[in-house]
């Protein structure tokens, strides 16, 4: 299904992509050896005129595989693939090491699916008051639908904001960067420019889903991790909401997969969590107003219910929500901890509450793990098995169907009593 069935009132500004200058001869002799006076490296490729310190002669990516550009700000350098998921093309602005996995797990890559999951789309773009264009549903969408998958087109190392201060020069290398996109898929690219984020480290910062190419081979350092922003242009359509009703995860070959976590109703908006939805309001509030702009009349900075409740951000039931938050991260504390001696069947039952009414749907899946394993230390097997079937529910929306804790979690129900955590706490209490 083509993604171009979906109507994004996004504004396109192409217009935005700050193209390299071109350089005429009397600015060659004047560049510093190897590079420019921002410290980028170029070579003219394409239509974008870069220049190496060296003049070497210009230089396309390949059709098939990757290329190195040797575009490079210090360490981190820009990598391309253009026919990377059927064509769908990948930029990759990392180190060399990082790059090395890339290429080795291309195969992996090539298999990035990129669609909608249901036909008619049941989604349509709509102005969202306080925020802007967003999703809404056209029609019920059940708990566990799956509403779309998406392969990255961009991910850069996230140690190029700390390890680059310069913002100009990170800018420069970036725009460079998703200009060897295909033109399809930079045109999508550039739908996600609004003018609360014009350049492409806004929309990073805005949407930061992570990717992690797994620890570096060499000497670890404090900033040595393989950690990337990756960019999925089709999710960034959706807006942010501290209590969102979309779970996100990725699969074996990094494409984004999106799901319903609660039931939807047509014209309800669809929203994700693009931040730890157990951080405190303040702290909520603070990261949206930065990245994503905040907005004029919120108080606070963040419009979702969770944060800009009736009454305000200090009336009774945003009052109500911060205390409920607390309890459910202490809670969360005992009942990891396996030894706890504070744990009985109300604190478990209360923990569960607290979670709905917080409305914490995209986290269900440890709450029924927790709830599982803690029923089984106090011998309830049946509760046990109850929660552990419902925790392999809510993995597989939050996690997908081959997570680890699903994987556990169905070990679990199968054999409540045979598993190590039956009676456990009982056992310790000579009980």
């Amino acid at each position: 299904m083509a993604w171009s069935s979906l109507s994004l009132t996004r504004v396109l500004v192409l217009g935005l992509l700050t193209r390299c200058a071109l350089a005429d001869s009397d600015t060659k002799a004047d560049s510093p050896q190897g590079g420019s006076a921002d410290g980028l490296a170029y070579e003219q490729i394409e239509k974008v005129n870069i220049y190496t310190g060296n003049g070497t002669a210009p230089q396309s990516p390949p059709v098939e595989g990757w290329w190195e550009s040797k575009i490079c700000s210090g360490a981190f350098c820009v990598y391309t693939n253009q026919r990377i998921a059927n064509g769908r093309g990948l930029v990759a602005v990392t180190r060399f090491e990082e790059f090395q996995k890339l290429e080795r797990i291309e195969d992996h890559l090539n298999r990035g699916e990129n669609k909608y999951l249901e036909d008619p789309i049941p989604l349509t773009t709509t102005e969202v008051p306080h925020k802007g264009p967003g999703l809404t549903a056209t029609k019920s969408i059940r708990r566990g639908k799956p509403l779309l998958v998406a392969s990255p087109i961009l991910i850069v190392h996230k140690s190029l904001f700390d390890q680059v201060p310069k913002k100009s020069e990170r800018t420069r290398l970036l725009e460079a960067a998703i200009s060897y996109l295909p033109s399809h898929t930079l045109t999508l690219f550039n739908t996600q420019r609004t003018p609360r984020h014009p350049s492409v480290e806004a929309i990073l910062h805005a949407h930061p889903f992570e990717l992690d190419l797994g620890y570096a081979t060499h000497k670890q350092t404090a900033d040595d991790h393989s950690r990337h922003f990756a960019n999925y242009p089709e999710a960034a359509a959706f807006q942010h909401d501290c209590r969102p009703n979309v779970a996100t995860h990725m699969d074996a070959s990094f494409a984004l997969r999106a799901t319903v976590a609660r039931r939807v109703q047509p014209g309800e908006e669809l929203t994700l969590s693009y931040i730890d939805p157990f951080l405190a309001r303040d702290e909520r509030a603070a990261w949206v107003k930065r990245h994503r702009g905040g907005e004029k009349g919120v108080e606070g900075g963040c419009p979702c219910q969770a944060c800009s409740p009736p009454g305000g951000v200090k009336g009774e039931k945003a009052v109500e929500g911060e205390k409920r938050l607390k309890e459910i991260v202490a809670l969360r504390a005992e009942l990891r901890n396996h030894d706890s001696s504070k744990v009985d069947f109300g604190v478990i039952e209360r923990f569960l509450k607290l979670y709905e009414e917080e409305r914490l749907h995209v986290r269900l899946a440890e709450a029924y793990e927790l709830a599982a394993l803690n029923f089984n230390y106090l011998g309830d097997d049946k509760r046990a098995k109850k929660y552990a079937e419902l925790a392999v529910q809510a993995g597989i929306v939050e996690g997908g169907v081959q997570s680890n804790d699903v994987v556990a979690m169905r070990v679990m129900a199968k054999d409540v009593k045979g598993h190590y955590s039956y009676r456990y706490t009982l056992k310790r209490r000579g009980q």
